[in-house]
């Protein structure tokens, strides 16, 4: 990899280095209020996550566990992002079946439920959609709750909303580039 570095508008950076509700964060930004649409909900056996998700979820068991697909839409059913969510049992059992209609960790705070979350990836990824290769921004973070539970969610960003910034660099960049952790400057590849 080459040592030179691009750096995204701000924008994306608030977003993806934000340890905080990025609902919150999607709301402030198209100045409406969001609404999911689940695509899919159900359970899942553990043998059919990846690693990633297992390893983060800290899933020992074969006990199936609640996945969820998921966008968070404007009034207009506009796709601000796209939502991969896996929540283990111990968050599941606390938290009874999910409401549908409202974001996951928005549920959490209505609960009154503690909460945290770590960051496991970010990224830039092709947008579904596109009838042009279009690169978008997403990250990966676990919600730690009170009690012991943990959701991983993958969020994935409209880039008509949450542009990745002006830089030529940013549009030479290949699809499927992942950057683990902090601070938010994605390498060139060589």
């Amino acid at each position: 990899m080459n040592r030179q570095t691009v750096q995204l508008g701000p924008t994306v950076r608030m977003l993806l280095a934000c340890d905080g509700s990025t609902t919150v964060l999607l709301e402030a930004l198209t100045g409406e209020t969001l609404f999911v649409r689940v695509d899919a909900q159900g359970e899942t056996s553990p043998e059919f996550l990846s690693d990633t998700i297992r390893n983060a979820l800290a899933l020992d068991t074969d006990a199936p566990v609640l996945e969820r697909r998921s966008c968070l839409v404007t009034s207009e059913d506009e796709v601000v992002s796209v939502n991969h969510l896996v929540t283990d049992n111990i968050t599941r059992r606390r938290m009874g079946s999910p409401d549908t209609s409202i974001p996951f960790g928005m549920q959490l705070r209505q609960q009154r439920i503690p909460q945290y979350r770590a960051q496991v990836s970010s990224g830039l990824a092709p947008w579904r959609g596109s009838d042009e290769p279009t690169l978008s921004a997403f990250k990966s973070y676990i919600i730690h709750d009170a009690d012991g539970g943990r959701t991983y969610v993958h969020e994935h960003f409209n880039p008509r909303l949450v542009q990745l910034g002006d830089d030529a660099a940013l549009r030479a960049l290949p699809a499927g580039l992942v950057h683990e952790g902090l601070p938010i400057r994605i390498p060139l590849p060589s």
